[in-house]
Parts: C-alpha cells; structure tokens; sequence
C-alpha cells in the first residue's frame, strides 16, 4: 500500500487518532473513577438520580476503554521488539481483557438486534455471567491506569540507566602477518620522508677550526716523533706553531702549557713562548 500516498497518510492518521485516545484515555478512566466514588458517597445522587451524568459516564468510559484495545496491542509488540518482559506481559494480558469484553458485549447487542429482544433476555445467550464480565470490564479499567503510569516511570529508568551504563570495551585488535608488514612499510616510509625533509645544518666555525686542527695534526704526525726525539729544532716554522697555540687556545681558553704541548705534539718551551705572546696580546 505504500505505492498509494493518500493511503499511507490515512493510516498516519488512523495511527495518530488512536495513540492520542490511548494518551486521553487515562484522564477518561480517573474521571469515571472519580464519578463512581462521589456516586457512592453521595447514595446515587452524581449518577444514579442524574440521567446527564448516566450518559456522560458511559460515553467516556467506552471511550477510553474500548478505543484503548489497538493502542494496547501496539504496545504489546513494541515493548517484546525492545525486550522489555514486564510491560509486555501487562500489555499483553490488558488486550486479552479488553478483547474478551469487547466480544462479549459485541455478541451480547448482535444477539439483541438480530432476534429482536429486550437486552435482559439477551443476556440469557451468552455462556458468561454479567458480573463476571462487569468484574473483567472493572481490572481492565484499574490495569489501564497502571500501564500509562508504568509506562512513563520505565522510561525515565530506561534513560537513567543509559547514562549510568559504562561503554563497553573495544574488542582486542588481531595481529596478523599483514598488519605488520602494512606498520613495517609505514614505519618506513616515515623515517624516509624524516630524513629527506630535515634540513642539512652548516658547519658552525669552532667545527671548522677542530678540522683545521685535525687535518695539521694529521699532516704533521710523520714528523711529531722526530721533534719529541730531537726537541723543537730550529727549522720548525714558527709561524705554523703561533697560529696552532692560538686556534687551540681559542677552543680551550683554560689549558695548560703541558696540556697544549702534549695536544699540539710541541716542546713545553715552544709551547709556553707562544702562549705568552698571545695572553699578552690579548691583553
């Protein structure tokens, strides 16, 4: 029936038409409840001596009785979908109450139109007696009541517990021979785009300077022998030495004069001339 919108609509509204009476229906049971007692209390004066009120009774009570009967089997299979037990075996119970009265009450006025008698004598046909029906009409009403009150104190539970309920774990992750070859790659690959994208940092001038020394050193060791063997000789360019004492003192503004020697592979004299000649200069 979905092909035909107006349909569908009509049912909307079917729909909307019965859950706003099953909504109404408590305000019609507590008036009629209230109806009842006050009949009581006052000896029959609210509605036994009041042919108004009689016809104001019965009117709203099969109102909110009988228009109930597909709101409360709506609900019997919603709330066994949602897994709630309690409100489905109420529900469920409610509508075979409501459905029994309604047959019988239904067979009870078929059995008077048709053969066209009094409605004492058609009581008379029917296999149940009239107070057991009228006590079956009565828990139905009460059962009606406690329904739409269960109904809205389970919801504010429901979302109670909702709130309440900690969110499960999640599940473990599975490690598979794929997924760490698929990490290995990524890793990788990281560490490639790292070294690629890091910026090549100059030389800073003291790494300069410790290169220039190593490379002197290097070109000088041949000979460091000869001048520990022999001392600081005459022919030793003084020059080189000045400049060599002074790039070390510059690295090591603290050294000794043996530590210099030893460093610069110089006599302890040669190394302490120079060094004086630079602190004085410095100065």
């Amino acid at each position: 029936m979905k092909q035909f919108k107006s349909i569908e609509q009509l049912d909307t509204g079917i729909l909307y038409a019965l859950e706003l009476v099953s909504s109404l229906s408590v305000l019609l049971l507590a008036f009629g409840l209230i109806a009842s007692m006050a009949n009581v209390l006052t000896k029959g004066s609210v509605l036994t001596d009041n042919i108004l009120m009689q016809h104001i009774w019965a009117w709203t009570q099969c109102v909110a009785i009988d228009a109930s009967v597909a709101g409360t089997i709506i609900r019997t299979f919603r709330y066994q979908a949602q897994g709630e037990r309690v409100k489905t075996w109420l529900y469920a119970f409610l509508s075979a109450l409501l459905l029994f009265t309604a047959a019988i009450v239904s067979n009870i006025e078929s059995v008077q139109q048709t053969l066209n008698i009094s409605l004492d004598a058609a009581y008379v046909h029917v296999f149940i007696p009239v107070e057991a029906l009228i006590w079956i009409r009565s828990i139905a009403i009460v059962l009606l009541i406690v329904a739409h009150a269960l109904r809205h104190v389970h919801s504010e539970c429901h979302q109670r517990q909702e709130i309440t309920v900690p969110a499960s774990p999640p599940p473990p992750i599975a490690i598979t021979p794929e997924l760490v070859d698929a990490l290995r790659a990524l890793l990788m690959q990281t560490i490639i785009a790292e070294e690629t994208n890091r910026p090549q940092e100059l030389p800073s001038p003291q790494d300069e300077v410790s290169a220039a020394q190593a490379a002197r050193a290097n070109t000088e060791g041949e000979h460091g022998a000869n001048n520990k063997a022999v001392g600081d000789s005459d022919d030793e360019p003084e020059a080189n030495n000045y400049d060599r004492v002074k790039a070390y003192l510059a690295i090591h503004p603290d050294a000794k004069v043996r530590e210099v020697a030893g460093a610069l592979t110089i006599s302890v004299s040669t190394a302490d001339k120079w060094m004086v000649r630079i602190k004085g200069e410095g100065l």
